[in-house]
């Protein structure tokens, strides 16, 4: 037991030693570098390596198989997405909204962002819970989300019995 953690000890020191080998020996697979700008032999390491934390090594959440591309609080997050780190870390959004692009969008109301994050409703709908609705003939939504007609009405060009 006492040998396997020297063991392990051992190759969390030897990791980061490892990893700066030069590149003309495959140590590596070199196909990986090329899929992230950002990214070499050290940073594949630690986004392997769970005692690497972005604080302390920012480049590992732009590493292949790295959760996300910022750093929040020692965590991987996609501020563009994350809605509890919607824009900038530590943003969080309201219950009931998502993060779309970086902005905190009620999902049930927003006619670009209806239901899901780019979900745009056509031009002659409104986002009513979520859903895109013709407000201009639905009964339950004439004219406005939860407007309804009363029994035997229709809805036309927004208002109910319209003739």
């Amino acid at each position: 037991m006492a040998s396997l953690l020297v063991l392990f000890i051992f190759s969390l020191i030897m990791a980061p030693l490892f990893a700066s080998l030069p590149d003309d020996k495959t140590y590596f697979n070199s196909n990986l570098s090329h899929t992230n700008p950002h990214m070499n032999s050290t940073t594949q390491l630690f986004a392997l390596n769970p005692f690497y934390r972005c604080d302390i090594y920012p480049r590992v959440c732009l590493a292949k198989g790295g959760v996300a591309p910022h750093c929040c609080k020692k965590k991987c997050v996609n501020v563009i997405t994350d809605s509890l780190n919607c824009g900038s870390c530590g943003k969080k959004c309201k219950s009931g909204e998502a993060c779309c692009k970086g902005r905190c969008v009620d999902v049930s109301t927003s006619r670009s962002n209806c239901g899901l994050c780019g979900m745009k409703c056509r031009y002659n709908e409104s986002c009513c819970k979520g859903k895109c609705k013709n407000t201009y003939s639905d009964k339950r939504n004439c004219g406005a989300c939860q407007n309804k007609c009363k029994m035997r009405e229709s809805c036309a060009y927004g208002m109910c019995n319209y003739a």
